[in-house]
């Protein structure tokens, strides 16, 4: 008996997840239902083409929707989203964002891949900061580069020493604008040990950016110009 499978969620995990489940079954049913516009899209080269590193939108696009239908027989349904899932009757309501309708969905397996949000904390005048932007997907990219573009910024803060903050800070740089990277924790890339941090941070300063660990974000303020920490440190940006 066919099973017919619905993947919430269509970036690396998703896209991945169908990729390999058609390889195991080239009889399944799949639908990959991803709620915005592009699948499977490489998340940590987006840093890499706002530095102009990597030159080519196009290239941070894995597979299109197009391409994932013609080459693994997958349903994929973007600009598309689960709204509710009723596991006892094995059922999704699914909500096309394109022309406003809701429809019911049955499945016989569900596997939920719908990644995470940038954390923004309840800051005082995060909300009113007018040139504070989060990097998750390709949208945030373009606008970000729009910002970019407009604007010319000369001085920039990354907030955040994970894996995406430290490239940001680096694609930064690399367009030539003064960096200051802020990190609550003692070190940046938490995953890795205090000793092998040190090598990193060394490298930062090395390269002329501002690295400020133990210290968190306190208020925005100026509409986002100006930053205080919770040491007091005020640090002025574009």
């Amino acid at each position: 008996m066919k099973k017919k499978i619905i993947i919430i969620g269509g970036v690396a995990g998703g896209a991945t997840t169908a990729a390999r489940l058609r390889r195991l079954d080239e009889f399944a049913e799949i639908v990959l239902i991803e709620r915005g516009e592009y699948i499977s899209f490489a998340n940590c080269g987006l840093p890499y083409h706002i530095g102009k590193v990597i030159p080519s939108r196009d290239s941070l696009v894995v597979q299109t929707v197009e391409d994932m239908h013609n080459k693994f027989n997958i349903d994929v349904r973007n600009l598309t989203e689960v709204i509710d899932i009723d596991a006892k009757n094995k059922k999704v309501v699914v909500h096309n964002l394109k022309d406003d309708k809701t429809y019911e969905e049955t499945y016989d397996k569900l596997v939920v891949s719908t990644g995470s949000q940038p954390i923004k904390p309840p800051i005082p005048g995060i909300n009113e900061a007018t040139n504070l932007f989060t990097l998750r997907n390709i949208p945030d990219m373009d606008q970000i580069i729009k910002y970019i573009n407009e604007h010319k910024p000369r001085k920039a803060v990354v907030i955040g020493g994970g894996f995406i903050g430290v490239e940001m800070m680096e694609n930064l740089h690399h367009l030539g604008m003064q960096v200051t990277l802020v990190e609550m924790a003692p070190q940046v890339m938490g995953m890795f040990d205090y000793e092998m941090a040190q090598i990193i941070h060394q490298k930062i300063v090395d390269h002329g950016v501002s690295l400020v660990l133990s210290d968190g974000v306190k208020s925005f303020d100026m509409e986002g110009k100006r930053i205080t920490l919770a040491s007091g440190l005020s640090i002025m940006t574009d």
